[in-house]
C-alpha cells in the first residue's frame, strides 16, 4: 500500500543521509539489476533475474565483484522489518 511505500522511501532517506550511503546503494542496485541474463526462453520472470533482490543470496552475494554489498544489505534490514510487505528490489 502507499503508505508502507512511503514509510519505506523515508527511512531509506534518512539511513542515506544518516550514514552517507548512497553511492553503495546505487551499487548495490546496480549489481543486482545485472543479474538479468537475456538468454534465459521469454526472459521468464523471476527466472531470468534482474532487480529482484537477488543479490542478498548466496552465491550472489559472495561474488568478487560485489564485495562490500552484503553490509550495505544488512543496513537496509530495519527497513524490510518495518514494512515487511515491501519488497527487497
Amino acid at each position: 500500500k502507499q503508505s508502507d511505500l512511503d514509510g519505506a522511501q523515508e527511512m531509506v532517506d534518512g539511513i542515506i543521509k544518516e550514514k552517507n550511503c548512497g553511492p553503495v546503494f546505487v551499487r548495490l542496485a546496480w549489481h543486482d539489476s545485472g543479474t538479468h541474463d537475456v538468454s534465459i526462453p521469454d526472459s521468464e520472470w523471476p527466472k531470468a533475474g534482474g532487480a529482484i533482490g537477488s543479490i542478498r543470496f548466496d552465491p550472489e552475494i559472495n561474488h568478487g565483484a560485489n564485495a562490500g554489498l552484503a553490509g550495505a544489505v544488512k543496513i537496509l534490514e530495519p527497513v524490510k522489518e518495518a514494512f515487511p510487505d515491501i519488497s527487497y528490489a
